[in-house]
């Protein structure tokens, strides 16, 4: 009876020399695949934070990557001869702000109040570093929660409520 569970594989019979080959093949691609997922999970997860928040943290966030929401303080916005933008960011209250810098892109409407002084809601995503200046490597502007089409040869009218 034994040479017949032998022969038929029995139940154990799938485990054999070239199966546990295969198997650990699996195996390490599996493990493999995990590994790989896991690295770039990690550097795509961002939190986001209100400026408040991110000061609230202190040295403990310095080097950390972030999205930090808020405004852009009216008349802080500059452009250098680097074509690097800095500006200054707060949440609630314009005392407690962070200096941002950031090189790229800006999009429309930051670009807009760049040149009329306004200030803006942006989104900036980045690193925090020790000498207390947000290095972003993303600017996004925050639209205003109403949204109204300009008529044709005339411009947009501003939207003056921002209670949101």
């Amino acid at each position: 009876m034994r040479d017949e569970v032998r022969k038929s594989g029995g139940p154990m019979g799938w485990f054999h020399r070239s199966n546990k080959k295969i198997l650990i093949g699996v195996l390490v691609v599996v493990i493999a695949i995990g590994a790989l997922m896991g690295t770039s999970l990690r550097g795509a997860l961002t939190y986001y934070v209100t400026v408040d928040e991110l000061k609230a943290e202190g040295s403990e966030a310095f080097g950390d990557r972030f999205r930090v929401g808020g405004r852009i303080q009216q008349g802080s916005m500059q452009r250098d001869a680097s074509n690097n933008v800095s500006f200054i960011m707060y949440h609630n209250e314009r005392t407690n702000s962070i200096p941002v810098r950031y090189n790229g892109p800006v999009p429309d409407i930051v670009q807009g109040a760049m040149d009329t002084g306004e200030e803006v809601d942006v989104i900036v995503e980045g690193r925090w570093q020790a000498e207390g200046v947000f290095h972003a490597t993303n600017l996004l502007a925050q639209h205003p929660p109403e949204f109204r089409i300009a008529e044709p040869g005339k411009p947009h009218e501003p939207v003056e409520d921002r209670s949101y």
